[in-house]
């Protein structure tokens, strides 16, 4: 599969502003914020009540970040019945990214990633903030 591009992540985080995210820096420390915004360059997160700008670069990753998602297996009949109410049908796929379950992506004419899951393209992690913390605190435990 193609390697993602700077742009077209923050293109994919764009359509999940106000989710969590798992940050991993460089040293294998997590922290889980909230997408708050996008520019050009960075995404804007905000962690312990503290907003800060992470830059994403093709030449460099300072960290990764996911998106903390909900698989479309978790949606409910009544999320399925209140997004066939809506007025347009086009409104169904922000609908669902509003309530951070993950969509396929659509990122250019041709791109060999669209149509498959922010998960799939490992922009998206389907664990909940709790389990990320465990699972994380179990490994350092192990490793030590």
């Amino acid at each position: 599969m193609k390697r993602i591009t700077a742009a077209e992540k923050i293109l994919i985080f764009s359509k999940y502003i106000g989710q969590q995210v798992v940050i991993t820096n460089l040293l294998d420390d997590i922290e889980i914020g909230f997408l708050l915004g996008v520019r050009d360059n960075a995404v804007l997160v905000e962690v312990n009540k503290y907003n800060r700008w992470i830059p994403l670069s093709d030449e460099i990753t300072l960290c990764d970040i996911k998106l903390i998602l909900k698989p479309l297996k978790k949606l409910t009949p009544q999320i399925i019945k209140t997004a066939n109410s809506l007025p347009v049908q086009a409104f169904i796929t922000p609908y669902y990214q509003s309530l951070g379950f993950d969509m396929p992506v659509f990122i250019s004419p041709g791109h060999p990633c669209n149509c498959r899951y922010v998960q799939e393209i490992g922009l998206a992690d389907y664990r909940t903030p709790a389990e990320i913390r465990n699972q994380h605190q179990m490994a350092a435990v192990h490793a030590g």
